[in-house]
């Protein structure tokens, strides 16, 4: 069953999971907070994939280590 994103409306989603049954082990609310914690780091990996050298050397990393960073996936 897909989950429906719209313009990050996170009550979207929490309307859906709460209609769904939660897998053994893990609340509605846990499952939630882990998407919104996912789409935050994916929002944020886009941000700095947007930097340039000097922003990255501002904030301490080379552009090998935001490359890095970007190839990683959302769950990681």
């Amino acid at each position: 069953m897909p989950v429906y994103i719209e313009n990050n409306h996170h009550n979207n989603i929490s309307q859906y999971l709460s209609a769904c049954e939660a897998p053994k082990g893990f609340s509605a609310g846990q499952i939630i907070a882990k998407i919104k914690f996912w789409a935050n780091r994916s929002r944020q990996r886009k941000q700095l994939a947007r930097l340039d050298a000097y922003m990255l050397a501002d904030i301490g990393k080379t552009a090998e280590q935001a490359k890095a960073e970007i190839a990683k996936p959302f769950w990681k």
